[in-house]
């Protein structure tokens, strides 16, 4: 900061806090906003998870009752679905394949090659 105009706005900062001061203050601003809004994002995730797993209950409680299906038919159904991807972990997610349009690999998170738009998954049931 050099020249008059540097010099006035040194005085005014040192009036109040230094320049580093001020930086730093208005740094943790931000990071205590992007805190609050992130806390807000999760809340709401949890709350909606929770409102999912009282829907699937419900369902399955419905389900059962007119259909007679048991709880045992349900954790083989949960196992069988599980190991579809090979690992039982409490998910069922597709591991990188071979595109059967072009041969190029084709990650999980994507359900259409990126290079010949060959639909590889088009299951409703996936997350992504």
């Amino acid at each position: 900061m050099n020249g008059l105009f540097g010099m006035a706005m040194v005085a005014k900062i040192a009036g109040n806090q230094t320049a580093g001061e001020a930086m730093a203050s208005g740094q943790a601003s931000r990071a205590s906003s992007r805190a609050d809004r992130a806390e807000r994002a999760v809340k709401m995730l949890e709350e909606n998870l929770a409102k999912t797993l009282l829907i699937c209950e419900a369902l399955w409680e419905l389900l059962s009752q007119r259909t007679g299906l048991t709880v045992q038919e349900l954790h083989d159904k949960l196992y069988e679905i599980d190991m579809r991807d090979g690992t039982l972990d409490g998910k069922n997610q597709r591991k990188a394949i071979a595109c059967p349009g072009c041969g190029r690999t084709v990650g999980p998170r994507h359900s259409v090659c990126l290079y010949c738009q060959q639909v590889i998954d088009d299951s409703v049931f996936r997350m992504g």
